[in-house]
């Protein structure tokens, strides 16, 4: 051969004494060398194309030991091999089946991934040499061993001793096999999530469910983390693992950001995770790999933060309502005249605020329905005369920090309503309607508030803790706009309330 010539790969396959057969990894024949169809006798065209146990039929451990050796090849990309296979094979151009013991090796072909793209399966026949160890076996029961013993060159006795070693071989084999296949299933159902990286490049050599489900099962073993998953790039987890692959010391992390495409179609999905990079060591001491072993705890992590929000906005709602517990305290000592009407009147008020409340801690999201509302103060006054009060408009949802002045609003309207206004007589009404109209930034609950059957108002000549609610907390703390009326057909309010408020 010249030294500049291409080496013909398919000749020297053709031309190898040794039966050599490429099959794919779902187990069909691709093709086969001369040697190999001398050694089943079969043709090409017969082979070519088929699965291998269409073409070679068997079942049982046979079937069993054959197929598990080309998967772990096809799985980890290493050789494997079963040093004795009782596999007979069909008699071309007959019936029957002709019995046949095989040694077998299976090698990967790799891509240019590292994936096994093929498996080469090397077959010698060891017949011959089973056959011996069972005419030994057979001679020693009969006493007639020393005759096998002085055979020349003790040929029988040696075949049997080497095929003897290669069965304890493959019992052995099988054990650890046993062994090793139970691992990985431990491995694989894990409820935390585990991958292996080998070299500094960090390539996925194994990964189990958990973690395959972290990334949205993608394609990984074979190929590095950057590859695999590209996302993980300046997110400082790649930096970690050179730390640990340098040093040999493992590294904890605990609540840690992550973002991860688990769908395509969803993108980035923020996550957090308690995880450990454990170095794997090499026989010379070097690091030649990490295992990572961690937990998804973004369920726990937004239950920490969630339950941190609520205590901050109890503490809000706490200071809140103290100052208006002590507001109305205030204002109701300024203006009544007696220890009697300030007593009747701080206890409907504080009445009122508790009510509201109640509402608020019924929500999960701490949203009250205004009609809720309303009916909830009204009611009060209305002694179950339904007909006298009329609410209409749709159901708004308010935030607490509307619903708290809203309720104390209400509560003084019924409140002068029944003292001094419509329901003070049987024959009178309170209406009350409101829209939500949209804005240029915000949108604005507008609300009517009409009593009429009632005796004549006039306005009043002192302003007690009503007119404060109206005046300062309706317009300063809400932003409300209020417009009173007050007619010899009885009081309206008008009232135009942001609902989009910012936070006091």
């Amino acid at each position: 051969m010249a030294a500049t010539g291409a080496i013909d790969f398919q000749a020297v396959f053709d031309s190898a004494p040794t039966p050599l057969m490429i099959m794919s990894p779902d187990l069909g024949i691709v093709d086969m060398n001369q040697a190999y169809l001398d050694a089943v006798g079969r043709d090409r065209d017969a082979l070519v194309g088929r699965h291998v146990f269409d073409a070679f039929p068997a079942n049982g451990e046979t079937a069993r030991s054959l197929r598990d050796s080309i998967f772990r090849v096809v799985r980890t990309g290493k050789p494997d091999f079963v040093p004795v296979l009782h596999y007979p094979i069909p008699v071309p151009d007959e019936s029957g089946v002709v019995d046949r013991y095989w040694s077998v090796s299976h090698l990967p072909i790799l891509g240019e991934h590292g994936e096994t793209r093929f498996v080469l399966q090397n077959t010698q026949d060891v017949t011959d040499l089973h056959r011996a160890k069972a005419d030994a076996a057979e001679k020693d029961d009969s006493g007639s061993a020393s005759s096998a013993k002085a055979a020349p060159g003790g040929r029988a006795a040696l075949g049997s001793s080497i095929l003897a070693r290669a069965q304890r071989v493959q019992a052995l084999n099988d054990t650890l096999l046993a062994e090793s296949a139970q691992l990985r299933n431990l491995f694989m159902s894990a409820p935390s999530f585990m991958c292996v990286f080998s070299g500094p490049d960090f390539r996925f050599e194994l990964a189990n469910s958990a973690f395959m489900s972290l990334v949205g099962q993608r394609e990984l073993v074979g190929r590095p983390l950057r590859e695999a998953v590209p996302e993980i790039v300046g997110q400082g987890y790649i930096e970690l693992l050179e730390k640990v692959y340098r040093s040999g010391e493992p590294f904890v992390g605990r609540q840690m950001r992550i973002a991860l495409e688990r769908s395509p179609e969803q993108g980035l999905e923020e996550m957090y995770v308690n995880f450990v990079y454990q170095p794997i060591l090499a026989e010379d001491g070097e690091v030649a790999g990490i295992f990572v072993d961690g937990n998804d705890v973004t369920d726990h992590v937004r239950a920490e933060k969630s339950q941190s929000l609520l205590v901050r906005e109890l503490h809000h709602r706490v200071r809140n309502t103290l100052a208006t517990v002590q507001g109305v305290m205030n204002s109701t000592a300024r203006t009544a005249e007696t220890i009697e009407e300030y007593t009747w009147a701080f206890s409907g008020r504080i009445s009122s605020l508790a009510r509201t409340h109640s509402l608020l801690t019924e929500e999960i999201q701490q949203f009250v329905s205004l009609p809720s509302l309303l009916r909830q103060e009204i009611g009060v006054y209305a002694e179950g005369a339904d007909e006298r009060v009329i609410l209409e408009g749709p159901d708004v949802e308010l935030p607490s920090q509307l619903a708290v002045p809203l309720g104390m609003t209400i509560h003084e309207l019924s409140t002068n309503a029944y003292r001094h206004g419509a329901l003070s007589t049987s024959e009178g009404h309170v209406t009350v309607t409101w829209t939500v109209v949209p804005a240029k930034e915000k949108r604005i609950l507008t609300c009517r508030w009409i009593e009429s059957g009632g005796p004549a108002v006039t306005p009043p000549e002192r302003h007690g803790f009503g007119s404060m609610i109206l005046t300062r907390v309706l317009s300063q703390q809400i932003g409300a706009k209020v417009d009173a009326t007050y007619g010899t057909a009885g009081f309206e309010l008008k009232a135009e309330i942001p609902l989009d408020i910012e936070r006091a």
